[in-house]
């Protein structure tokens, strides 16, 4: 039933399990097998002689785990997953919401219809028309990383362009330096979103190293949990099947947070994913179907680890490198699936070339597929309580054209979603305005939405924000570590 008590009939669909928990089982089994007889590359001085002190097995930089340890944490981890609280309960109202990325190096420009390298002044801009959408159920802040700073400055600066000019400002991104770390968690408070949690980045296959584990490191004692992600691409840094992906993906994963858990005492969490690789075009391939099964896959397996199963996935990544038939295609398709399935919230909205590239035009064109897919999942309303007498009505509309009864205007809205730049009307209309394009049309939405922002940070925290971003210019510019 809706607010007014008339009944609905909401589209839902439910799909079998890929994977089961005894299939997982025998993917861990596999894993342990891996870590114990291959091991795990470990690229740091510190964390070698740390796991070589606590016993571990070791030969140059590779680490070894015996089952037993691999086992021990993994119930460790669950242990630590069925504490968290558990999420408040939202009904389901079938209301759909995107976030946008914030790893795009590029920008698509409106002006001259181009992709061109982020700077601070064209992000500050596309975090204004991110901002815009806030009440339109668009989350996140800022969409991409200013080029033209310093590559340890960066992250500040994106952090302080977001907290100056976005309402949802205080969105985390990831820090890519131990020498500006700290200067971007004390934004995150200023902000009162303190950053608790930091991910580390493996290398596949079974590496363990590199500027993410610095980071962590550099900034422990204000972090109360850790996570390690990877990245694996099946047929290129793992085994092309699915079976043989997932056991590496988990291998080098539990090796890492086994590693980093030891070294930080802190909770660490992971949960395992694959991604397809195409060996014709030489790169991960995004918003293809084997990725979207791929998400379906991984939530199914890491059921084996404590995480709750989700039927559906989130994440619209493409590969398409401009706004256009294929990027719309692509997202469309992933979302209205993902949706059906149970999904509500999507990522990486308006990104393109998988997160290179983010463009103001599909961020629009996203947001009307968006509502065109919430449109579809909230389903049929029969109304057959709004009128009393059909045969009455069906006489009346006969008699004076079914356009002008009040049951019509009245109800109009509710059963006929109207898109906000989809082309609806006929040909004739639009052949005599001069055959206008949607691309025009979005361009110029965009510029609408960006000459009309008007947020600002109040003085208070726009001064901490700033004294804190030239506080780390001033590190960067200085040479100090």
């Amino acid at each position: 039933m809706d607010e007014s008590g008339r009944g609905v009939a909401p589209l839902r669909f439910t799909r079998q399990e890929l994977m089961s928990l005894d299939q997982a089982g025998r993917v861990h089994e596999q894993a342990k097998r891996i870590l114990q007889q291959v091991g795990l590359e470990v690229h740091h001085a510190g964390v070698l002689q740390q796991l070589q002190a606590e016993g571990f097995r070791v030969s140059g930089e590779r680490v070894f785990f015996e089952p037993a340890v691999v086992d021990g944490f993994v119930e460790q981890m669950r242990g630590w997953i069925s504490s968290q609280p558990a999420p408040a309960h939202v009904p389901d109202d079938g209301r759909l919401t995107l976030s946008v990325s914030t790893y795009s190096l590029y920008v698509h420009d409106v002006e001259t219809d181009r992709v061109v390298p982020y700077t601070t002044d064209s992000l500050i801009e596309m975090t204004k028309l991110v901002d815009s959408l806030a009440d339109e159920g668009v989350h996140g802040a800022p969409p991409g990383i200013p080029r033209d700073e310093h590559p340890d400055l960066q992250p500040v600066a994106q952090y302080r362009i977001a907290a100056l000019y976005a309402r949802q400002g205080a969105t985390p991104v990831d820090p890519t330096s131990a020498r500006t770390v700290n200067y971007l968690l004390d934004m995150a408070e200023v902000m009162g979103r303190p950053i608790q949690g930091l991910p580390v980045y493996l290398p596949s296959p079974l590496r363990l190293g590199g500027e993410s584990l610095d980071v962590v490191l550099a900034c422990l004692d204000r972090l109360s949990r850790v996570w390690v992600s990877s990245m694996p691409s099946a047929g290129a840094t793992a085994p092309l099947q699915p079976f043989g992906a997932l056991a590496l993906a988990a291998a080098e994963l539990i090796g890492g947070a086994v590693a980093v858990h030891l070294v930080t005492g802190k909770p660490v969490f992971f949960s395992v994913g694959i991604f397809p690789f195409d060996l014709r075009a030489g790169a991960m391939v995004f918003g293809s179907p084997e990725n979207m099964l791929f998400q379906m896959l991984c939530n199914d397996y890491n059921r084996f680890y404590g995480w709750p199963w989700e039927p559906s996935f989130g994440n619209i990544h493409v590969m398409s490198k401009m706004p256009d038939v294929q990027s719309g295609a692509d997202k469309a398709a992933i979302m209205a699936l993902g949706a059906f399935l149970g999904a509500r919230s999507f990522g990486s909205a308006g990104t393109l070339s998988l997160d290179d590239i983010f463009s103001p035009v599909q961020l629009l064109a996203d947001c009307e597929v968006r509502d065109w897919v919430q449109r579809a999942v909230q389903g049929v309303w029969l109304d057959e309580e709004a009128v009393d007498d059909w045969a009455a009505e069906v006489q009346s509309g006969i008699r004076q054209g079914f356009m002008m009864l009040d049951s019509t205007l009245d109800h109009y809205k509710r059963h006929v979603w109207y898109p906000r730049h989809w082309e609806r009307r006929g040909g004739g209309p639009w052949l005599s305005e001069g055959q206008p394009r949607l691309a025009d049309r979005l361009r110029e939405e965009v510029r609408r939405r960006i000459a009309a922002h008007e947020f600002e940070l109040d003085a208070d925290r726009r001064r901490e924000i700033e004294r804190i971003y030239q506080a780390a210019r001033e590190t960067i510019d200085s040479g100090h570590v």
